[in-house]
């Protein structure tokens, strides 16, 4: 987690707009690699300490945005500062 993290009142950190995490199968997001993303809207998934994220990839922002459900207790958020 990072320094200054929001809390979502769900036990676990939301990722903002704008902010970089890291896909991978640790965070629940199985069969797509491991790759840094950029975030372009987070939605809270109904089940706690989980988070559905719209984001394309950091070296390709004009690629298609990806859905993706993830848990956001092993998703590593890197904030701009």
């Amino acid at each position: 987690m990072t320094a200054n993290a929001r809390e979502t009142g769900r036990g676990a950190d939301q990722p903002q707009p704008g902010d970089h995490v890291f896909i991978c199968p640790t965070a629940g997001i199985h069969g797509h690699g491991c790759w840094w993303a950029l975030v372009v809207s987070a939605l809270p998934a109904l089940v706690e300490g989980a988070v559905y994220l719209r984001v394309v990839p950091t070296d390709d922002t004009d690629a298609p945005i990806r859905v993706f459900y993830a848990r956001t207790a092993a998703l590593l958020v890197r904030r701009p500062s």
